[in-house]
């Protein structure tokens, strides 16, 4: 007989220890199992083979104190303490636009065609909710409550194969971003599933797996119809087990660091936890594993106070978020060719700044597209101007590029993914030819 005390505590240990209940979560949604006893699938990752990584910035990011609009004649009037100029270390792009001075990191990559800012993008939908918008941003489907699968998701099931990597998709965070979340098997690997802890909790989870005595934590034997129910759950488990131990044995034998966060590229990753997420991606990426997508968030956008200009907490943040992703691109090396990363938000701030030397739920932000073939070193996106009649509502930035333009786009000419009709609930994309 089983000891379900033990086994429950054991149980509870894992969940807690690893972090990884999220990832047992999506077992239902994982799609194709495997017939108890056939090994899962894998295939090496071909030289030249095409990766997307999504950067989501959780709390919706101020596209205006990004990719700063300097040369508009409404800028300054709106953001009477906030405002910035090219004495204040802005790095121009163009008569209009330049990058805050806390993305620096990123110049490089503009100048050499690599970066691709768009600016007035977003979804039109008219809400100001973080989490609809988040919602109706990964599901690609705004205002649409009975899309349920992310639109990441829709395109891996879409171009599956029996031969499909174990490791065509991640995410780097404990929750499955909802872009991700679907049909298809996509593994969420906590912070902390590389330290000696998580193993001993993987050790004893998989015991739990490994149990050939018919067992639920009820403790009492199933009768065959809950056999066959559980059976896909459990098998489920199995490859999530495997999967994860995949991964440790991946960033295990990755090149060590020279010194600190030091990478044997040269590149320089902070110790923030964002930094190190997009350190492991990159060692899977060159791993050769297959890794076609991988998403990951970066939370605490959301400045109502004290978000600043050349200072503040959102220049803080971002010059951690820039010298991370400068890091990742030059670890990357070669592979940036063949990887997009994309960075996106669920919309924008106000023009105007708040009393609180902050600023507001809006409508218009910005998106990055970086690497791969995109064509880099400009400004992309059509600008309506600050005039009041041009804003939104009299109030925010116009979306003159919606997201799911972007997102085609990518996909065709990244992939050559050429979308389904029902891809997109309700919309028909149109390729933003200047992007590439």
């Amino acid at each position: 007989m089983t000891d379900n005390k033990k086994f429950t505590t054991s149980r509870r240990r894992f969940l807690q220890g690893l972090g990884a209940a999220s990832v047992v979560s999506q077992v239902p949604a994982f799609g194709r199992t495997l017939p108890l006893g056939e090994a899962a699938p894998t295939i090496i990752r071909a030289k030249g083979q095409k990766s997307i990584v999504c950067i989501f910035l959780r709390g919706a990011a101020d596209g205006l104190n990004m990719i700063v609009p300097y040369g508009d004649p409404s800028y300054e009037g709106y953001r009477p303490t906030m405002a910035m100029d090219l004495d204040d270390g802005l790095i121009k792009l163009d008569s209009t636009f330049a990058l805050h001075p806390a993305l620096a990191p990123l110049e490089s990559l503009y100048e050499n065609k690599r970066f691709a800012p768009i600016i007035c993008a977003g979804s039109t939908h008219r809400t100001r909710s973080h989490f609809d918008a988040q919602d109706w941003m990964e599901f690609a489907a705004p205002g649409n409550r009975t899309m349920r699968e992310g639109w990441l998701n829709r395109y891996l099931t879409s171009t599956k194969t029996e031969s499909s990597a174990t490791f065509r998709a991640m995410a780097i965070q404990e929750l499955l971003p909802r872009s991700l979340r679907g049909a298809f098997p996509v593994l969420a690997v906590p912070s902390n599933a590389t330290n000696k802890k998580s193993n001993d909790n993987l050790d004893i989870f998989e015991r739990f797996y490994g149990d050939s005595g018919g067992m639920l934590e009820g403790g009492e034997m199933t009768n065959r119809d809950r056999e066959n129910d559980s059976a896909g759950v459990v098998e489920s488990g199995r490859m999530t087990i495997e999967t994860l131990r995949r991964f440790q044995e991946i960033v295990g034998k990755a090149p060590k660091k020279r010194d600190g966060n030091e990478t044997v590229s040269g590149s320089a990753y902070s110790s923030s936890r964002f930094s190190k997420g997009l350190q492991q991606i990159a060692k899977v990426l060159k791993a050769g594993e297959g890794l076609e997508v991988a998403g990951i968030d970066y939370g605490g956008w959301d400045d109502h106070t004290g978000e600043g200009g050349v200072e503040g907490k959102m220049a803080t943040r971002m010059s951690d978020f820039a010298q991370s992703l400068s890091a990742f691109c030059a670890d990357l090396g070669q592979d940036l060719d063949n990887t997009t990363i994309m960075v996106m938000t669920e919309f924008g701030r106000t023009v105007r700044e708040n009393g609180n030397v902050g600023t507001d739920h809006g409508h218009g932000s910005t998106m990055f597209v970086i690497g791969g073939e995109v064509n880099g070193g400009k400004v992309h996106g059509d600008w309506t101007g600050l005039a009041k009649k041009d804003l939104y509502q009299g109030r925010d930035l116009a979306v003159t590029t919606d997201f799911r333009n972007v997102y085609h786009s990518v996909l065709k000419n990244h992939f050559g993914f050429k979308s389904p009709q029902e891809f997109f609930p309700d919309f028909r994309p149109s390729e933003i030819k200047s992007l590439y």
